[in-house]
């Protein structure tokens, strides 16, 4: 579906778009070797050769990550996120996710299949190991029961967002040595606010990936300033070019945000 751009954000998405065309990126749609996987496109190579998928904030749907085990029926997910919303309704989540992509209902022997490959962990991404807060904004919902809050949490507190639940909180390599991992396939971060560490932990540790599927959320500066925002990402994609990985747009979004994939060069040959 595509976005629909709220007025007030217009000149910011200019300055996103300018910034783009600036980078010369290319969109992965005009890619041959991508495949889309519910709103993510990958090098359908890297997805069929894959072992390990690491994602987070799944929120209310994992259409992508059951479209990987339908393509791979060997790749094992493990999902992140502590949203008090996917943590109660998360089986019924797995299973409605995606079943039309191989029938019309979601008990067939497919989606079963891609059940038993995805694993669900109620912990956020954070730079440290331990318990935080988890911020949200509570004059957006009707009901006091948190756990039906269909707004994204995130880590970051904010001007809205005061209110907040406890959740655990891992680092990446402390995730990759809980599972006995020494190298990554395929991750994907929808972290909000927390892009620009995560992308820091990958490349300042040279933790060996093919695949990063992030989304850099601009709106966290100061009076949501998309310029500052747009100088960390643009020292995140160069530091990316300047580890061997493809830079490439996923889609391009008329929000105060981007959807970007890095693809190790190596990965496309394997």
């Amino acid at each position: 579906m595509a976005d629909r751009m709220k007025s007030h954000v217009i000149e910011r998405v200019k300055v996103i778009r300018d910034w783009e065309n600036k980078n010369n990126f290319k969109e992965a749609k005009d890619l041959p070797l991508f495949k889309l996987y519910k709103n993510y496109y990958l090098p359908e190579s890297i997805v069929k050769t894959s072992n390990t998928v690491l994602s987070f904030g799944v929120g209310g749907n994992v259409g992508f990550e059951k479209e990987l085990a339908f393509d791979n029926k060997e790749i094992k997910i493990q999902m992140y996120d502590p949203t008090p919303r996917s943590i109660s309704l998360i089986r019924a989540i797995i299973r409605s996710s995606s079943y039309k992509k191989v029938g019309e209902r979601n008990d067939s022997p497919e989606n079963e299949q891609a059940i038993k490959q995805l694993t669900f962990h109620p912990i956020a991404y954070a730079q440290t190991v331990g318990e935080q807060a988890f911020y949200y904004d509570p004059t957006t919902e009707e009901d006091d029961r948190v756990e039906r809050a269909l707004q994204s949490f995130s880590l970051v507190k904010r001007e809205n967002h005061y209110k907040h639940v406890l959740v655990k909180t891992k680092n990446l390599r402390a995730i990759m040595a809980e599972l006995d991992l020494d190298s990554l396939d395929i991750v994907k971060a929808d972290i909000e606010g927390l892009w620009y560490e995560f992308a820091n932990e990958i490349l300042d540790n040279k933790i060996d990936c093919k695949c990063v599927a992030l989304e850099l959320e601009l709106n966290f500066e100061e009076e949501q300033k998309v310029e500052p925002a747009l100088a960390k990402a643009q020292i995140i994609c160069d530091k990316f070019r300047d580890n061997n990985y493809d830079v490439v747009i996923n889609r391009r979004r008329d929000k105060l945000m981007l959807e970007m994939l890095f693809i190790r060069n190596d990965a496309y040959e394997s």
